[in-house]
């Protein structure tokens, strides 16, 4: 089936031997640069090498020329790229991209494709065949590779294949190399992403199926829309999304699904390798060059028809994508907050205008900017209200903190003790849910009240006993018990401040010593195939009780699993941002999601000290819609987003009056935006002031969501350029603001 995008625009798309072209190169720092066309012409989109200052750097042809100076002496592309052309959808994406986030399109391009992933080489092989030197005298090593390379009639065969079948060392076949009696050929690698075997399934409700057949629908229209799928968890809302993914696929498009953290990929790959077999990708930071190299290469050329990702993945140059996935579209892990700054959510439903390809944002908690969109009916929403087969959502009991009296060290309500006994009866599994790593977050001096901090950032030490180090959860640094206090230099005897999940383990071992406890958080599982086994372990009922941070809260299905405890999460409630109550709820109805997935019935303890908080009372109903529309007024009030515009920007210098400074300037420029009703805050110190030594100022821009303020504010920073040292970070639409 021919693609249904054109590749080029009305633009020129091809480029003549002695025309002038505008490359944007992969170069950091630069965006247009002028170059000659070479002998046999030049594609729009095209990936070239040119020269530039005392290197070769990689670049692609963006438009025609650009450059209005013609006293220069233009340098001429040094190498056309046998590769295919990125088409005009991935360029306007890319550009659109820059503008949003206000970033270089030189970034952008290099979020598209890897300067680092050398894409000239070619994965290739080693592979052997019979030589043209005839010997009569062979040993029996030599003889018997000779003799495995004739009973497959000469045919190529890789060295590894070659020892194991002949028996013979690796020496053995370099010294019959050598001597010519065997002969080396490289033998390009081919990948299996054309043998994806799409299928439907044959198991979903009429509620599911009646969701399926629109969402296909959508796919078969192959235009863009976007539509919210939101089903309570459980409800089976990735079985459904299935179909739209496996009629993409017949119709010949590609697809991309995109996932919120590494930690699920294993999750995502065994549930499209039960319905796909073969023929799809994983893209993230784990994956290794050479993989991620193959991987561009077949997006680029349309073989690799399903990528499922993180963030990073929404840049990939797709050049026939007919359907974008983003599962769990509420997770702030979407938002990039390092460096350069995006929310792949927001940048997935760009990309899919531009694709003119749906866009399907799935969940159960949506992000109340998805909620509004698909209440103001810019997007179609489509719902799952019940799990599937005979399953029941948890039933949700509060535990008032305010009537216990505790004893010193003990975190655990007795209602919770005795639910996680009744199970290990019944032998059901139970979790117990804090979103703290390590053993304690703060370490006190006992004699002054002094707190451990970090040398480096403005941050508490938190105390891991695992790593038997304190830790800096800002920079990673570590840190050993300091033998004096560093404040009133007494012999240090430390008071361990608050519980982390080790130090709720701790707790679980003195009440129930013969049961098997799982740790799950970044700390115990950074290694995505330990993360599988511990799965499993789990999923078969090898496990009692799980001990979990945000890393179990989504995506995992334990069939054993009937109750969850939550432990601590009051202080998450007062957060201090807009955004406090509404993560507070999607983290806890997902923890809470968790239970009664099949058979068994599902039940959920929540420890508060605010029982009467909206958030609490949400979560012992059914409906959230209430919760919803109280968190849109509160934001309707405020003129916050969705219903405003919020530009945040991050001096940082390694001197903070510098940074200081330098922020003051640009405010004072900024006050020619109040012309627009921009209200500007700041600037002061960040609420964390101090990252891996560099100090960091905030400036906090608020507008109508109807002004384009991104280029107001790249006019002003293109016309305050910091001083040496001093970094500008420019987030539009922060999530965070510390």
């Amino acid at each position: 089936m021919p693609d249904r995008k054109s590749t080029h625009t009305n633009e020129t798309s091809f480029f003549r031997e002695g025309e002038t072209v505008s490359v944007v190169t992969l170069q950091k720092g630069t965006d247009f640069l002028d170059y000659l066309v070479p002998e046999g012409g030049v594609e729009l989109g095209s990936f070239v090498k040119v020269p530039l200052r005392n290197k070769i750097i990689l670049g692609i042809v963006w438009s025609k020329e650009r450059s209005t100076k013609t006293t220069y002496d233009k340098k001429e592309i040094s190498k056309v790229l046998n590769l295919p052309s990125l088409t005009d959808d991935v360029r306007n994406f890319l550009k659109r991209c820059s503008e949003y986030n206000i970033f270089s399109l030189n970034t952008a391009l290099r979020l598209c494709v890897s300067p680092n992933l050398n894409l000239e080489n070619s994965d290739s092989e080693s592979f052997y065949e019979i030589g043209i030197q005839e010997t009569k005298r062979l040993t029996p090593e030599r003889k018997r590779v000779l003799d495995s390379l004739s009973i497959i009639g000469q045919a190529p065969i890789s060295k590894t294949d070659l020892i194991k079948v002949s028996k013979v060392s690796e020496s053995v076949i370099r010294n019959m190399e050598k001597r010519n009696i065997i002969r080396k050929i490289s033998v390009e690698r081919t990948n299996d992403f054309a043998k994806i075997q799409p299928s439907f399934s044959k198991t979903l409700s009429d509620s599911q199926k009646h969701v399926s057949d629109d969402l296909r629908l959508k796919v078969k229209s192959e235009s863009y829309s976007t539509t919210l799928l939101k089903g309570v968890t459980g409800s089976g809302k990735t079985e459904v999304y299935m179909d739209a993914i496996a009629e993409a696929i017949l119709l010949g498009h590609q697809v991309l699904v995109l996932f919120p953290e590494i930690g699920l990929s294993t999750t995502f790959a065994e549930r499209f390798q039960k319905r796909f077999k073969c023929g799809f990708a994983e893209w993230h930071s784990e994956i290794s060059v050479k993989q991620k190299r193959n991987i561009l290469r077949a997006v680029l050329d349309g073989s690799l028809k399903l990528v499922f990702g993180a963030r990073s993945a929404v840049f990939l140059p797709f050049n026939n994508l007919g359907l974008i996935i983003v599962d769990e579209e509420h997770d702030s892990s979407y938002k990039q907050e390092e460096n350069i700054r995006y929310h792949a959510r927001d940048m997935a439903v760009l990309k899919g205008s531009y694709s003119q390809a749906p866009v399907i944002l799935v969940s159960a908690t949506p992000s109340l900017e998805t909620w509004v969109n698909a209440l103001e009916m810019k997007y179609e929403g489509k719902s799952l209200p019940k799990r599937f087969g005979n399953a029941l959502l948890p039933n949700v009991t509060l535990v008032d903190m305010r009537q216990k009296s505790s004893k010193e060290h003990q975190w655990l309500s007795k209602e919770i003790v005795k639910k996680i006994e009744c199970n290990m009866k019944k032998k059901q599994q139970s979790l117990l849910f804090l979103n703290r790593r390590g053993y304690s977050p703060l370490i006190m001096c006992k004699h002054c009240f002094h707190v451990l901090t970090c040398r480096n950032c403005d941050a508490k030490l938190a105390d891991h006993k695992l790593h038997q180090a304190l830790l800096c959860h800002l920079c990673g640094s570590r840190y050993e018990l300091p033998k004096t206090c560093p404040s009133c230099h007494k012999n240090f005897c430390h008071i361990s401040i608050g519980p982390g999940i080790e130090r709720i383990e701790e707790e679980i071992r003195s009440i129930f010593p013969t049961a098997v406890i799982e740790l799950l958080s970044s700390d115990h599982y950074n290694e995505s195939e330990n993360l599988k086994d511990c799965f499993k372990r789990i999923a078969c009922g090898k496990v009692d009780i799980i001990i979990g941070t945000q890393m179990i809260s989504k995506g995992h299905n334990f069939p054993l699993l009937s109750f969850v405890g939550i432990i601590d999460v009051d202080l998450a409630l007062k957060g201090g941002d807009i955004r406090a109550a509404e993560n507070t709820f999607q983290l806890l109805r997902q923890v809470i999601g968790r239970a009664g997935r099949h058979e068994i019935a599902g039940e959920a303890y929540v420890q508060t000290y605010f029982p009467d908080d909206t958030v609490m009372k949400t979560l012992c109903m059914a409906n959230d819609d209430e919760f919803m529309f109280f968190q849109k007024k509160l934001r309707e009030l405020a003129k916050v987003p969705p219903f405003g515009r919020m530009v945040a920007l991050i001096v940082s210098g390694s001197v903070r009056d510098n940074s200081m400074d330098y922020a003051q300037r640009l405010v004072k420029k900024m006050f020619a935006l109040k012309k627009y009703n921009v209200e500007i805050y700041g600037p002061a110190d960040a609420r964390v002031s101090k990252i891996r030594k560099k100090f960091r100022v905030r400036i906090l821009l608020k507008a109508s969501k109807f002004l384009p303020i991104q280029p107001l504010v790249k006019n002003i920073l293109l016309d305050t350029r910091p001083p040496r040292g001093v970094r500008v970070t420019i987030d539009v639409d922060p999530i965070t603001f510390h």
